[in-house]
């Protein structure tokens, strides 16, 4: 991995680097922000600078400590995340880190762990990291990483030093995402606008089949909307697709027609290549019924990595549910 933060991060690199100068680096750091603002990039080349020899501002890349990181064997380093994308991070994963940050550094100098992200702990295992938070054994640092801190218990974000991570201005994201993307024949604007501005998250929904589920899924919504087709047959269509990135297409939808109805047409959408889409559909939906949806959505999402949910009876609800508060 490179080991050069991104432009966005510069603040907080900065910020970081003179508490570590002025031996005031807390034990415990909570980097919060969206999805694909490279948070856990930055506590990596935090770490590796941290745990470098040469003791500098950033590793110098030919120490031993330097080569241990490189091939990841560093004996005092220690990433926590789940076993599988998408499940929690498990009350035994984070014992066993408790217990890695007890023992003494085997290079003499600090210890330092991973938890990403943060808000996979359930509680339990977050039950067992506040003791350490709360007595931190000498020459450790923490790093919790977190896209939902919200999520996290006040307990454990009291006993951290928060960092917030804030997206690029849109002139910086679009430079960069247009100098890192293989592929030339995306709207990278659109891209920016479903990563919410991270442009991280763009280049990976460049490389994945979003723009094609977004143009299914939308199509699909407005011929429900019409009663023009079937939730149960629309519903099988969608199954192949990963159903975090279908629940976040969802929500971005009932959001943008949310602030079309709100503002009748005059605010920014974040798909504003339909809006005469949205000037059909507008008047079909109370405003009651597109906020209840929005926060069965938001709930449904939250609990993808809590509970086993049926994904074709899910996908199922959410389209009939769609059918149901259409007004025509």
């Amino acid at each position: 991995m490179t080991l050069d933060i991104f432009p966005w991060q510069t603040q907080q690199w900065q910020n970081v680097i003179a508490c570590k100068q002025e031996n005031r680096l807390p034990h415990a750091l909570l980097f919060a922000g969206i999805q694909g603002l490279g948070k856990k990039h930055f506590a990596l080349c935090l770490a590796h600078t941290l745990l470098c020899n040469a003791g500098a501002n950033a590793p110098c890349g030919q120490c031993h400590a330097c080569h241990l990181l490189r091939v990841q064997s560093h004996p005092d380093f220690l990433v926590v995340e789940p076993e599988k994308s998408g499940q929690m991070i498990k009350v035994d994963q984070v014992r066993e880190a408790v217990q890695f940050m007890n023992e003494t550094a085997l290079q003499g100098g600090l210890r330092i762990i991973i938890i990403n992200p943060a808000n996979a702990m359930n509680i339990n295992a977050a039950n067992a990291l506040l003791k350490t938070l709360e007595e931190p054994a000498p020459n450790i640092v923490i790093m919790l990483i977190s896209d939902q801190s919200l999520r996290l218990p006040a307990t454990i974000v009291s006993r951290c030093q928060k960092i917030i991570f804030h997206k690029p201005d849109t002139e910086m994201a679009l430079t960069w995402v247009q100098s890192h993307l293989q592929k030339k024949d995306v709207d990278i604007r659109i891209l920016l606008n479903l990563a919410n501005g991270a442009p991280l998250k763009a280049i990976q929904f460049a490389d994945s089949d979003i723009l094609l589920l977004r143009q299914t899924l939308y199509q699909g919504l407005t011929l429900l909307a019409r009663r023009q087709s079937d939730p149960l047959k629309f519903a099988a269509e969608l199954q192949e697709y990963d159903v975090q990135t279908l629940l976040n297409l969802l929500i971005n939808w009932l959001q943008d027609l949310l602030r079309f109805k709100l503002t009748e047409g005059q605010a920014e959408l974040i798909n504003d290549d339909y809006q005469r889409v949205f000037v059909e559909l507008t008047p079909l939906f109370s405003y009651i019924n597109i906020i209840s949806f929005l926060d069965h959505l938001k709930e449904t999402y939250a609990s993808l990595t809590t509970l086993n949910l049926n994904r074709q009876l899910m996908i199922e609800a959410l389209l009939i549910r769609w059918v149901q508060y259409a007004t025509c």
